[in-house]
């Protein structure tokens, strides 16, 4: 019974974040100092899950790693933001 009743909650929830992620992207293109501090977060989210991968696997950390683009910042951000939650259910 609990397990129907988690998985609607989940796809509500992910439901429920879908447009929050849409509306990040949409004031990133307005807002300037608001894209430069999500890019700022989406820069710094990469380069941490990349050190945790090549540590992981054993590679070398000590790497430059390479940015990503602004739009791909921007839509990394949207997601890490805006489903968040919704995104490790």
């Amino acid at each position: 019974m609990i397990l129907p009743v988690f998985k609607l909650g989940t796809l509500a929830l992910k439901s429920f974040c879908k447009p929050i992620g849409n509306r990040i992207k949409k004031e990133a293109g307005y807002h300037p100092r608001f894209r430069n501090f999500i890019i700022s977060i989406a820069q710094a989210n990469h380069r941490l899950s990349t050190k945790l991968q090549r540590r992981i696997y054993g590679h070398a950390t000590d790497v430059a790693i390479r940015p990503l683009n602004e739009d791909k910042a921007v839509q990394a951000a949207a997601d890490l933001l805006g489903c968040w939650s919704g995104r490790y259910l």
